[in-house]
């Protein structure tokens, strides 16, 4: 039984549908984890800015941290 499930993946016009199908559930998924709720949304929206943030207007770094980078 394992072999012919085996035998069957190892068709490559087999393999290629259920590669498709397993992509596409993980990217409908990611995209239901980040669009389904509109907190998380939200605070998922606000965290693209970080890279853009300088370090003396983060309040998420403390004060020590930032007066021992200078």
């Amino acid at each position: 039984m394992i072999d012919d499930l085996i035998a069957w993946f190892m068709v490559l016009s087999n393999a290629k549908i259920v590669s498709m199908l397993i992509l596409m559930s993980t990217f409908t998924a990611i995209l239901i984890y980040v669009y389904g709720s509109k907190k998380r949304s939200k605070r998922l929206e606000e965290y693209r800015n970080i890279p853009f943030l300088d370090d003396d207007q983060d309040p998420r770094v403390p004060t020590s941290q930032k007066e021992g980078d200078k």
